[in-house]
């Protein structure tokens, strides 16, 4: 059993679920903002870009950081750009082609939207009146879910190789198991955590499939980037996951569409 990763895990749980209940709305987009960031520096580092690329990307970064709340509209714009970028990929990881998005200046425009659209997701859910910080508290759980439950199946049951040019360890039985740990999760978080109604939680538990399968694109783009850059991790600053995009790929991909898809309806 990998103790380090399963600390890790719990720690990082804790001290997200911690932080999103009490820090206010200034200290959130900060802390985020500087969780960006550190991902930015990682992902800079597997396109090669160099300290110019990286300290380009933190300028935007900061202006979101500290304006950005105050315009939700382009803070959605991001969202919606974000996700048609994460739908190119997925389209392209099944194509099975090399990382349409490689030259210098694509990388760094590319690793710019990414981020700064997770970011913008995180803001504007965490900005819904009331309920906003259980909204993200619930969007992250589930990406947890989608993440732990594959892990699980796929160990327990996992036979049929997914991706294996990227991801020998990545199943179709893990990603069922995901997908069904996904969906369970959702019910209770909108059940017993948002309280919502009937129509609502259909939604909700739609969502939840999307989430299971859009973390399973982030994951597998962010494995072909390692793959290409020739590393096992992203990183080395989480003992027993690696770096912080080994941690977040699936939520850097689920966030931006949670966050226009439920727009839609509340």
């Amino acid at each position: 059993m990998n103790w380090p990763r399963i600390i890790t895990a719990a720690v990082l749980a804790f001290a997200v679920i911690t932080l999103v209940l009490t820090v206010g709305d200034s200290g959130f987009d900060l802390i985020c903002g500087c969780v960006v960031v550190l991902g930015l520096w990682e992902w800079s580092t597997l396109k090669k870009q160099g300290l110019a690329g990286f300290l380009l990307s933190i300028i935007p970064i900061a202006a979101l950081v500290f304006w950005g709340r105050e315009y939700p509209d382009l803070l959605m714009t991001l969202c919606v750009l974000s996700s048609l970028v994460w739908v190119v990929i997925g389209i392209d990881l099944i194509a099975n082609k090399m990382d349409p998005f490689h030259s210098v200046i694509n990388s760094y425009v590319v690793g710019l939207i990414l981020m700064s659209g997770a970011w913008s997701a995180l803001v504007l859910i965490h900005s819904w009146a009331n309920v906003g910080p259980l909204f993200v508290i619930s969007v992250l759980l589930m990406v947890w879910a989608a993440d732990s439950f594959a892990y699980l199946a796929g160990k327990s049951f996992g036979h049929r190789k997914l991706v294996s040019e990227l991801s020998p360890g990545k199943t179709i039985e893990g990603v069922f198991g995901g997908v069904v740990g996904t969906l369970a999760l959702a019910w209770i978080a909108g059940f017993a955590i948002l309280e919502l109604g009937e129509g609502q939680l259909l939604y909700w538990i739609g969502l939840g499939l999307v989430i299971a399968i859009v973390s399973v694109i982030g994951d597998l783009y962010e494995s072909r980037l390692k793959r290409i850059a020739g590393v096992k991790d992203s990183g080395r600053i989480l003992p027993g996951h690696g770096g912080i995009l080994d941690r977040i790929d699936g939520m850097i991909a689920a966030l931006p569409i949670v966050a226009a898809g439920w727009s839609l309806v509340r």
